[in-house]
């Protein structure tokens, strides 16, 4: 460890050497301008203007008028945003120096030779939500991640996973169900339940991705107690000339690689792109063994239209991802002794250390998931729209077990969703900016024949009619917003006991959401942001109804086990849940952030508390026989529960060419009803990014050196250990009132440095990245393969694209 650190300061020592000698006379250039109203032709005081893809910002003064110098390149794109408008992108071209006047409006505004284009707002109910956003760029370093990877390094945010492949996003301590995954502005539709199921989504594809960390339910429907992830596709520009960009990348660990590619164009009145994508990896290698049957295989591709007419817009999409996902193989046991041996091991049995390999053997997931989206929206005023927007998705997922007749999957489902939605952004009404919405959402899933096991989770059909309104008010330079919704679902379901005997059941729930929060400007560049937000969801078919083996344990679901007198578990019968306890979840969420920007830095402060009712959570209870080999044994259970957490940021310019980000996460959270300890939560958190650039960097047209280090805590608050060598022989016995245990301790926490070079040469972009640097052997908490194996070890990543642009005349651009 010494001789680690040692090397950091010297890497550290080095760039300071670096960053004092390098030449900044080049950055000189700045752009200035003044912002009005295009009604009224008055000045838009307190905007706020920065450069893309650069730290550069400033707030407009109460005239309107706004400064950035400082700039090293000559061509820059400004980001206008003001509580209001809508926010604009203005490309400043040529010669740096003063601007026309720039008119904020929801239309496209052509002035010389600025180029503006309307970009989304953030979403009416969400502006006192602390919120981040991740740009496509961004994205790029790495295309072939997951979802919640693109998005872990987020303070706050983490990601619990089985394994590499199979990877979902943790806001606040809260994930699956309870984090809402918009894809395209439509709920993500598929079986997201349990925690070895993840939102099949390629962003290589996405535009961008926003994390919203606050209770959202309001906005975005049921399921969002801990928050929402917003993956936003191409915006199908208008005004764009052709372009064609490919790219190809390898990854040393696992041999991977990958291509992909998008051409577009955007017209007067139409645009469209496609874009295509294949990832391909091999086993992963863990820093002293490799880890057999960890690849997958990784198809998607889509494409969209749009047309403009004088009053209306109509946008169209279709995307398909198809996956083959590896587990694992050391995770599986044949005997009881194997089973101490895999979570007593310090690696996996040998027989389960293979050579590399391409192949995806039992353990594994096949999903396919379809896509196609609809959006018309009327703009019948200046200030006023209505948007239809319907989607159909379409998630076929098989899962294979190890077992007899492996070729046959164990789970084997197809889920349908429909989703119709109808807003209305109104105009002014006494001040007042709002939407009010309403939605119909609908599910169908079904069990195919010829698993000749009993279905893990039932046929199931779910009806959900919503409606919702948002308001915002303007109080000199604050803003006060407030909403509130309504949701009825009715579920009907159909299934199997353990006999084979049909059970059905037939349950209903309606629930009042409500949400309410503050902005509050100060010293014209800070900002404080306040929301109070409620949330529900009902239980999802998992957690009522899972039975039997899926992945390495078997589990069962609220509503498939039952006591005894003697506190025995049970599980021979199937209760209705109406003869139960168990009620939806309802969530109290209440966040507060603090901005205070300075003139080099900026300090981001986000403090947080949840509430949740009725919290349902999947605990270890035993290790059983069955015929495929003895299976540890988890069990869904209810509890009220409390979150509270604080999330700090400090981003801070250290010279013109380099800055530096620090996160630092930190949650409590406790099971309040058995004032017990909760399991599979983040532990403290701290990272740091350090970036230099350079423009004109030897040949190359950009360069950037990123160093990111982290260091993870061990998680002091797990529950205690129960070995399941202890529940084998007899030593512990489980009943219904002991208290939550885990099969393995928290691991050690651990360091890890990753380091990346990014460039631009004319019209390439690459990257070289190193993950894992001194190949540091650890095991994370929220992975549960951590029970049976470490984690990757270095992986050098390369990524090059090349963009193909047509030349034109046009200067207008419209989203």
């Amino acid at each position: 460890m010494i001789i680690r650190l040692k090397f950091i300061l010297g890497i550290l020592s080095l760039l300071t050497v670096s960053v004092s000698t390098a030449q900044i006379d080049s950055c000189n250039f700045s752009v200035s301008g003044k912002i009005l109203d295009v009604e009224t032709k008055k000045p838009i005081p307190f905007v706020s203007v920065f450069i893309r893809g650069t730290e550069e910002g400033t707030i407009a003064s109460e005239n309107g008028e706004f400064l950035i110098d400082g700039l090293c390149s000559k061509t820059n794109t400004l980001i206008i945003s003001c509580y209001g408008y809508c926010d604009s992108i203005c490309e400043h071209s040529h010669q740096h120096g003063k601007v026309p006047h720039i008119y904020l409006t929801q239309n496209v505004v052509n002035l010389d030779k600025i180029i503006i284009k309307a970009e989304v707002n953030k979403k009416e109910g969400t502006e006192s939500i602390s919120q981040v956003t991740i740009e496509k760029s961004e994205l790029k370093s790495n295309p072939v991640q997951s979802l919640a990877s693109a998005i872990s390094d987020q303070p706050g945010v983490s990601l619990i996973s089985l394994g590499s492949n199979i990877e979902l996003p943790v806001i606040h301590g809260l994930y699956g169900n309870r984090v809402l995954v918009l894809n395209n502005g439509l709920k993500h539709g598929f079986q997201n339940w349990g925690q070895d199921h993840a939102p099949e989504i390629d962003i290589s594809a996405a535009n961008r991705i926003t994390i919203v960390k606050g209770a959202a339910g309001v906005r975005y429907g049921p399921e969002a107690l801990g928050g929402a992830v917003i993956v936003d596709p191409n915006p199908l520009y208008l005004s764009e000339p052709f372009f064609a960009e490919i790219g190809s990348g390898y990854q040393t660990n696992g041999r991977g690689y990958n291509s992909a590619f998008e051409v577009g164009k955007g017209g007067e009145k139409w645009s469209y792109f496609f874009n295509g994508n294949y990832n391909r990896i091999g086993d992963r290698q863990s820093p002293n063994y490799n880890l057999t049957n960890t690849g997958k295989e990784e198809i998607s591709g889509g494409f969209g239209t749009r047309y403009r007419g004088k009053k209306w817009d109509f946008k169209g999409y279709y995307s398909l991802v198809d996956q083959d996902l590896a587990i694992l193989r050391g995770s599986f046991a044949h005997s009881g002794d194997a089973i101490v041996r895999a979570f007593n091991g310090e690696q996996p049995d040998s027989a389960y250390i293979l050579p590399f390999s391409y192949e995806i053997m039992e353990p594994s997931q096949k999903t396919q998931h379809h896509l196609a989206k609809g959006e018309l929206k009327w703009f019948y005023s200046d200030h006023g729209n209505i948007t239809y927007r319907v989607g159909r998705q379409i998630n076929y997922r098989k899962a294979f077990d190890v077992r007899r007749n492996s070729n046959l999957p164990i789970v084997d489902l197809t889920l349908s969703t429909v989703d119709h939605q109808i807003e209305w952004k109104h105009p002014d009404w006494y001040k007042l900016n709002g939407t009010l919405g309403l939605q119909y959402f609908y599910q169908d899933n079904d069990n195919i024949p010829g698993t000749q096991t009993t279905p893990f989770i039932p046929n199931y059909n779910t009806s959900r009619y919503s409606a919702f309104v948002v308001e915002s008010k303007r109080i000199g330079e604050d803003i006060l917003e407030a909403g509130t919704r309504i949701d009825f679902e009715a579920n009907n379901v159909r299934g199997r006991e353990a006999n084979q005997d049909i059970f059905r059941d037939e349950y209903s729930f309606t629930n009042l959401t409500s949400t309410v929060g503050y902005v509050k400007n100060f010293a014209k560049i800070n900002t404080f942001r306040t929301n109070l937000g409620t949330a529900w969801r009902t239980p999802n078919m998992a957690e009522l109804f899972s039975f039997g083996q899926h992945g390495f344990r078997t589990s069962y679901g609220l509503l498939r086990y039952y006591y005894t007198d003697q506190q025995k578990l049970k599980t021979d019968k199937v209760s209705s849940i109406t003869d139960t306890d168990v009620q939806p979840e309802k969530g109290f969420k209440f966040t507060n952030e603090l901005k205070i920007n300075k003139t080099y830095s900026t300090h981001t402060v986000t403090i947080y508390s949840n509430y949740i009712q009725n919290f349902i959570y999947l605990r270890p209870f035993a290790v059983v026989g069955s015929f495929r080999g003895p299976q540890p044994v988890f069990i869904y259970d209810q509890a009220d529960a409390f979150f509270a957490g604080g999330d700090y940021s400090w981003k801070v310019d250290l010279s013109k060419n380099t800055k530096g980000t620090l996160g630092l996460s930190y949650l409590w959270s406790r099971n309040i009803s058995q004032n017990d300890a909760l399991i599979n939560q983040p532990p403290i958190s701290i990272n740091y990014k350090f970036v230099w650039r350079q423009n004109n960097f030897w040949k190359f047209k950009k360069s950037s050196f990123i160093v990111k280090p982290l260091y993870r805590l061990k998680q002091i608050q797990a529950p205690r250990t129960v070995t399941p060598e202890q529940l084998i022989s007899g030593e512990e016995v489980i009943l219904s009132d002991a208290a939550i245990f885990d099969f393995k301790s928290a691991p050690d926490g651990y360091f890890r440095l990753d380091m990346s070079w990014q460039f631009e040469f004319k019209k390439l972009q690459g990257s070289i990245m190193i993950n894992n640097l001194f190949n540091t052997r650890y095991r994370d908490y929220l992975n549960e393969m951590r029970y049976f194996a470490d984690a990757p070890g270095r992986n050098l990543i390369f990524n090059l694209n090349y963009k193909f642009k047509t030349k034109t005349k046009t200067k207008t651009k419209t989203k």
